[in-house]
């Protein structure tokens, strides 16, 4: 036999371990490749370092399943056309299509067991991995390094990392990871409408005559407004409503919904998110309902709704002898349980208090940190099986300061709530097109640009902007207190199929000189407003008046759970995802606003137009015409239509 073969042999051999050895080497130490960069926004300051051993709650996004089928899923159910409508999914059912594939679990557990981290949390749809690790394990994990970095406008201060990687091959497995670059500041959609106070006040001394006069002549907000017993049976807007002090007794007139009576209340229920250490003072409530909801005084009201902690959050109410804690501080939550009590009382209120800032150890040079409250709350209500079927929020940032995958990732996880059967509710912003200093791109090139909010941006979500006076209504602002109410087009999210045709109408008729600072390709919002001018508040049991969309969006979400109401009374599902209804035949239920605009960024901003706008969506809601359309669609899964 001749040696070459055996000679050949070896050498295929030892080829084979040289290849079997590189391969196992690739495995052990794989490629890294970053897979986020995302720039510091403006007004955000590097400080240092962040300590080693500081511990960061990690949340790691796996690649959903089937999110395709369940957007598909979600659009059939929330359109009122459609054979669907109405069927809502269980929970289990949207767990079962963005549980990730076995493949993509298995390797993302292999990666992080190679760095020794295998103590894994993972929700119940297994599509989220929650680990506790020190800075200087996630700094190896992602070949990362974090900073401390503080805000220009306050003393907040966040630990990020800007940029990060990935292993080549999970690049499509995970979509993002967090806290890393996403600098999302949750700040309340509200501004208190009455003046400052003086500087005679504020720096403990007597005042001057002339300051005494000016004291007397200066309105603060103390404003008597029309009460139902001195009205007739059926009052008018105007002999309900002072345009100064915005009442529940104002709004429900305003929208229809004076006359109605709860039918369903057992079966029904809202929701409300507070973050930032924000409650919902009971004491304030009561001193609320005292004077403006007598009969839900009467029920204790104030005493009885539900409030959940997620994530370390706090309820700390006053003590016994005093309404309200901490001067001002609950000012958001009273003004959010005011709103959503006093204008769908009896309906049940669940509040979500949500923590996220727990204090740092190890520097003295950090205070505080934000770890992505959102994703806290979603995960915990999605865990839930049952939840209210609307739920509010009033808190928003500038889209820029999140990267897009986070954006795109917390979107989806709104879209798993519509396809539920929740009607999610947002504010849309408070500073118009813009706040002045911010209105610039963060992509390297800081190009003048509009800075559109988020979660109002996402197109699963119902944004909600704001008006003010009592019929006409015009966009709302507020001279006094620099707010102005909030819209534009999304720079992430393109825009949704349910409102092509109403948004392209409106872009055709700009004025082209806007065309430079705004996405027309991207989703607008808001999609409806409410009044959010001067609405009369109980905080720290003192009477104050209160603007923004953070007004709007509860007065909004409680008339919703009103027609749900209506829609349980008749043995029907709750509304669920609001958009496609709202852009079709929906439309017809609500007050067109023409005039104003939501002026920033040094500009008059978008205007208000016949039909949908970028200043007030659709316009206002009119409840009784908004019921009988929603009661008017046959659930068809249930009773064909032609069983009348």
């Amino acid at each position: 036999m001749s040696p070459y073969p055996k000679c050949l042999a070896i050498v295929a051999i030892f080829f084979t371990v040289i290849v079997s050895c590189v391969s196992h080497a690739v495995d052990v130490a794989p490629t890294l490749l970053v897979k986020e960069s995302h720039p510091v926004p403006p007004r955000w300051r590097r400080r240092g370092l962040a300590p080693a051993n500081h511990v960061l709650n990690l949340r790691i996004a796996l690649k959903q399943g089937n999110f395709a089928e369940l957007e598909k899923r979600l659009n059939q159910i929330s359109h009122p056309d459609h054979e669907l409508y109405g069927k809502h999914l269980s929970a289990a059912a949207v767990r079962d299509l963005v549980r990730p594939d076995e493949r993509t679990i298995r390797h993302v557990k292999e990666w992080l067991s190679t760095h020794g981290i295998n103590d894994l949390t993972f929700s119940p749809a297994e599509d989220w991995i929650s680990v506790s690790l020190s800075i200087e394990a996630v700094e190896r994990l992602l070949n990362t390094t974090y900073h401390v970095y503080s805000h220009e406008d306050d003393t907040e201060t966040l630990i990020r990392a800007s940029e990060w990687s990935l292993p080549e091959h999970l690049h499509d497995s995970i979509e993002t990871i967090q806290p890393t670059s996403s600098f999302l500041r949750l700040k309340p959609q509200s501004r208190r409408a009455e003046p400052p106070e003086p500087e005679w006040f504020l720096e403990g001394r007597l005042p001057t005559y002339e300051e005494m006069v000016e004291e007397d002549l200066l309105d603060r907000g103390h404003i008597d407004v029309p009460e139902l017993e001195n009205l007739p049976k059926n009052p008018t807007i105007a002999q309900a409503c002072n345009r100064l002090a915005v009442s529940p007794l104002c709004i429900q007139t305003m929208y229809g919904t004076l006359d109605y009576t709860v039918q369903s209340a057992e079966k029904n229920g809202i929701g409300l998110v507070n973050y930032g250490g924000q409650i919902n003072n009971r004491s304030d409530l009561e001193a609320f309902l005292n004077i403006y909801r007598k009969d839900a005084a009467a029920a204790n009201a104030a005493h009885t709704f539900k409030t959940v902690l997620v994530n370390g959050g706090l309820d700390e109410q006053a003590n016994p002898e005093g309404a309200g804690i901490g001067g001002m501080g609950d000012l958001e939550g009273d003004l959010d349980i005011q709103a959503i009590v006093g204008a769908s009382f009896p309906t049940p209120v669940t509040a979500y208090n949500v923590g996220g800032k727990p204090p740092f150890q190890g520097d003295a040079l950090i205070t505080s940190n934000d770890n992505e409250p959102y994703l806290d709350w979603l995960q915990y209500v999605l865990a839930q099986d049952e939840l209210p079927p609307v739920i509010t929020t009033s808190y928003a940032d500038n889209e820029q300061t999140v990267p897009e995958t986070y954006a795109r990732r917390v979107c989806n996880e709104f879209a798993q709530l519509g396809a539920r059967g929740v009607s999610v509710i947002f504010a849309s912003g408070d500073h118009g097109v813009g706040k002045q200093g911010y209105c610039k791109s963060n992509d390297g090139t800081e190009k003048p640009q509009f800075i559109p909010v988020f979660p109002a941006s996402c197109p699963y979500v119902t944004s909600v902007g704001a008006t003010r006076l009592v019929g006409p209504e015009i966009v709302a602002f507020d001279a006094r207190g620099g707010f102005v109410s909030g819209g534009g087009f999304s720079n992430y999210f393109a825009r949704p199929t349910y409102q092509e045709d109403h948004v392209k109408q409106y872009i055709q008729g700009l004025d082209v000189g806007l065309a430079p600072y705004y996405n027309a390709q991207g989703r607008g919002y808001p999609d409806v407003s409410a009044i959010g001018y001067h609405y009369a508040v109980m905080v720290n049991g003192q009477a104050h008046l209160q603007d923004g969309t953070s007004a709007s969006a509860p007065a909004f979400a409680a008339l919703i759970a009103l027609v749900n109401d209506a829609l349980l009374a008749d043995g029907r599902p709750t509304l669920g995802f609001l958009n496609p209804l709202l852009y079709s035949r929906g439309a017809e239920a609500f007050t067109d606003v023409t005039v104003g605009s939501n002026f920033g960024c040094n500009t008059t901003g978008f205007p208000a137009r016949k039909g949908w706008d970028a200043a007030s969506g659709l316009g206002t809601p009119w409840f009784p015409q908004l019921k009988e359309i929603a009661l008017g669609y046959r659930f068809r899964t249930q009773k064909p239509w032609y069983f009348g």
